[in-house]
């Protein structure tokens, strides 16, 4: 009985974790990604940092992000798999 209890708390923390981290990148997607390309800016215009337009840092910032996601979601998900004894 103790290793179903250990299982359906496992399956919800698992499920818990994957849902906060889709939701963290759905908000990086959405605020962060699709409105930079509709920034477009031409030549000459005010928004650029270093020469390179405003969209596309944003662009940049939002791969980063999804990188480092990427990244705290295995380290997260490893230590949740410790946490219940998984064995991967």
């Amino acid at each position: 009985m103790q290793t179903t209890i250990n299982i359906q708390a496992y399956k919800r923390a698992f499920a818990l974790a994957t849902l906060t981290f889709f939701i963290i990148w759905a908000i990086i997607a959405i605020g962060v990604h699709l409105p930079a390309k509709s920034l477009y800016a031409p030549p000459g215009s005010p928004e650029r940092i270093n020469g390179a337009p405003l969209n596309w840092w944003m662009i940049q910032i939002s791969i980063a992000l999804g990188v480092i996601l990427a990244f705290a979601y295995a380290y997260t998900i490893n230590s949740i798999d410790e946490r219940y004894g998984i064995k991967a």
